[in-house]
Formats: C-alpha cells, sequence, structure tokens
C-alpha cells in the first residue's frame, strides 16, 4: 500500500515537473508592439485613412490588433489586420457598410452585457 501511494505521488510530481517546463514563457515575457505603432502600420496600408475602430485581439492562438480605417467618398470601411508580435499586416480587407454597422451594434451590444 505504501509503495503504490509513493509510486503514485512520484508519478504527479514528474508530470508537475514536466508541465512546467514545457509551458509557454508567461505573457508578460512576449513582447509586442503597442498600439500607436500598429495604427501607424494600417494606416501606412492604407493611405488619408481614417481609424473608426481599433482592438487588440486574440484569433487562432495569435495576438492581433484589428483596425477600421474610413476614406472620404468610399462606402464602408477597410479593414487592416497586424500581428501585435512583429507588425506584420496580416490581411486587409473591405467591408461594406452594412456589415460595419452590423458589427459595431454588435460590439454595442457585448459592452452592455459586460
Amino acid at each position: 500500500m505504501k509503495l503504490n501511494r509513493a509510486l503514485i505521488v512520484a508519478c504527479l510530481a514528474f508530470a508537475l515537473a514536466g508541465s512546467l517546463f514545457s509551458a509557454d514563457p508567461a505573457p508578460e515575457a512576449k513582447k509586442h508592439i503597442g498600439m500607436e505603432e500598429a495604427r501607424a502600420i494600417a494606416i501606412e496600408k492604407v493611405p488619408g485613412g481614417e481609424v473608426a475602430v481599433e482592438e487588440l485581439s486574440r484569433a487562432a492562438g495569435k495576438l492581433i490588433y484589428i483596425f477600421e480605417l474610413r476614406l472620404a467618398g468610399k462606402k464602408g470601411v477597410e479593414v487592416v489586420i497586424v500581428d501585435a508580435i512583429d507588425g506584420v499586416v496580416l490581411q486587409v480587407t473591405h467591408k461594406t457598410e452594412w456589415a460595419a454597422r452590423r458589427d459595431a451594434q454588435t460590439r454595442r451590444r457585448g459592452a452592455a452585457r459586460n
């Protein structure tokens, strides 16, 4: 009985030690670019754009900045997604006016719930 208990304790200690060493570094150990730098990168991709929405988010395990920029004389918004770790532009797409309003409404509802 004592041997079984000692074996179980040893296995748990080994599993715990292994998980401590294999875990990702703490989130604060990973450096990322700031909102201002990411905003400059997004505006560089869409010259003349005025930032309507900006947010820091996590998608598919990656930390990203999402910017919606409005252009004068053009309906809808340009959506620029910037990697928060290295500042690489991941995606630039156009969102229709209808889709932009729908997403804004969804954000307002989410904020009201919290």
